[in-house]
């Protein structure tokens, strides 16, 4: 039986049985890791990439279908708060409304027996997108007529909200009592600057 180290490789064809089945064994294993290195790796590479990009298209999908199946119950929303907002823009006056809404503070006063010693509108002031409209009353009455007018301020339909209160009696033996009162209601700037 010949050695493994006196074959010649120009012989390969005079080889015994053996060492040429070895031989070709180790050229199909080379040939094959050469096939797996240039062919098959970069395949399996792009095969992972395409299953990376599938499931970050799943997930974008997955997302995107969350987003419609919500967007009936957003639109919902958005026309409540649509509502909402028209809502609280008709309880805010308009420029024109402010010689009336001053007259009506003043009827709800005559109406609950109280004597105005002030009642007028002070400073504008400019706000974010609204101005504020400061309106300063002083007047006199007892307790509860005040509380009535007070009331009827609050159930106007306009917004005008009571602040910087201040009461006190007219005299110590009086019941009747002073009450001023810094009230503000409110512009939307657009509506104001289409008026001027």
């Amino acid at each position: 039986m010949a050695r493994f180290q006196d074959l010649d490789l120009d012989e390969i064809t005079e080889w015994p049985m053996l060492p040429q089945l070895g031989a070709l064994l180790l050229l199909l294993v080379l040939l094959q890791a050469a096939a797996g290195w240039f062919y098959i790796m970069p395949k399996v590479e792009r095969l992972d990439a395409l299953k990376h990009q599938e499931h970050v298209l799943k997930s974008t999908l997955r997302i995107k279908a969350n987003k419609v199946a919500t967007l009936p119950k957003l639109r919902v929303q958005l026309d409540e708060l649509q509502e909402r907002y028209d809502y609280l823009m008709r309880q805010l006056p308009e420029q024109k409304e402010l010689a009336s809404m001053l007259a009506s503070v003043n009827e709800f006063g005559l109406k609950n027996s109280l004597t105005f010693t002030r009642i007028d509108w002070g400073q504008k002031q400019n706000q974010e997108f609204l101005y504020r409209l400061p309106l300063n009353i002083e007047l006199t009455g007892s307790y509860n007529d005040i509380g009535h007018f007070s009331e009827a301020i609050a159930n106007s339909p306009r917004i005008i909200v009571l602040e910087d209160i201040d009461w006190q009696r007219v005299s110590q033996e009086s019941s009747t009592l002073h009450f001023r009162v810094r009230a503000y209601t409110y512009q939307f700037k657009s509506e104001v600057s289409d008026e001027d």
